[in-house]
C-alpha cells in the first residue's frame, strides 16, 4: 500500500512538472516573440504574443489547482511537500513573465506605429541579459541544482545594471529631441517590463534553493552580488 501511494505521488507530482515545463516553453516563447515584433518591426508577432498570454494563464490554474489536489490528498511533508509548494510558486512567476511579454507586445505595437528610430537596437543587450538569466533559472529548476539557482540569481544584479544603463541613455537622446518622444518612453517601458522579467527569474532561483535546501534567501542580500553592482553601475 506505500508503496501504491508513492508511486502514485510520484506520478502526480511528474505531472504537475510537466505542466510547469509546458508553461516555461511558452512564457519563453511569448517573450521572443514579443522582443522580435518589436525588433523586426512585425505586429502579427506582437498580436501572436498577446493572444497566447491566456493559454499560460490557463495552464497555471490548472497547476494551482493540480497542486492544491496533491497537497489534499497526499499530505506531503519536508522535501516532497516543498517541491509541491515551490512548484507552484514556479508557475506563479511563468504566469507573471507571460504577462510581462504581452505588456512588452503591446508597447512594441504601438512603436511599430510611429516612425523608425534607431535607439530600439538599444534594447537587445537588455533582452540578451534576460534571456540568458531566464534560461539559466529555468534549467536549474528543472534539474533540482541549487547551486546553479544561486548563481542565475546573482546574474540578475547584471540586469538590473543594464537596464538602467539603457535608461540613462534614453533621457539623453530624449534631451536632445524636442519632439517625437513617444517612441523613447515607449521603450523605457519595455526596458522595465525586461528587468521585471528577471526578478521573476530571480524568484524562480529562490523557490528552487527553497525546494532542495529548505533556504529562503528571498531577503538575504549577498555581498558578491553587491561588488558586482558597484562594478557594473562605474
Amino acid at each position: 500500500m506505500h508503496e501504491h501511494i508513492l508511486s502514485t505521488f510520484n506520478h502526480s507530482l511528474d505531472r504537475l512538472r510537466q505542466d510547469v515545463l509546458a508553461m516555461a516553453s511558452m512564457a519563453r516563447k511569448n517573450l521572443a516573440c514579443a522582443m522580435r515584433g518589436l525588433l523586426e518591426r512585425d505586429t502579427d508577432l506582437c498580436n501572436s504574443a498577446i493572444a497566447a498570454d491566456q493559454d499560460v494563464n490557463e495552464l497555471e490554474k490548472s497547476v494551482d489547482k493540480l497542486g492544491m489536489q496533491i497537497l489534499v490528498k497526499f499530505q506531503p511533508t519536508a522535501h516532497d511537500l516543498r517541491q509541491v509548494m515551490g512548484t507552484i510558486r514556479v508557475a506563479n512567476n511563468l504566469e507573471r513573465i507571460s504577462d510581462q511579454a504581452s505588456s512588452i507586445a503591446k508597447r512594441a505595437r504601438l512603436i511599430n506605429n510611429l516612425p523608425e528610430f534607431a535607439e530600439v537596437k538599444l534594447i537587445e543587450p537588455v533582452y540578451a541579459l534576460c534571456d540568458r538569466n531566464l534560461g539559466a533559472s529555468l534549467q536549474a529548476f528543472l534539474s533540482a541544482n541549487p547551486e546553479a539557482a544561486a548563481a542565475a540569481r546573482l546574474a540578475d544584479k547584471e540586469l538590473d545594471a543594464a537596464e538602467k544603463a539603457l535608461d540613462r541613455d534614453l533621457i539623453v537622446v530624449m534631451e536632445s529631441h524636442h519632439s517625437a518622444l513617444e517612441g523613447y518612453i515607449h521603450l523605457l517601458f519595455v526596458a522595465r517590463f525586461l528587468e521585471r522579467v528577471g526578478d521573476h527569474a530571480k524568484n524562480i532561483c529562490e523557490d528552487t534553493i527553497f525546494i532542495e535546501r529548505a533556504e529562503d534567501v528571498r531577503f538575504t542580500k549577498d555581498k558578491r552580488a553587491e561588488i558586482a553592482a558597484a562594478t557594473a553601475a562605474m
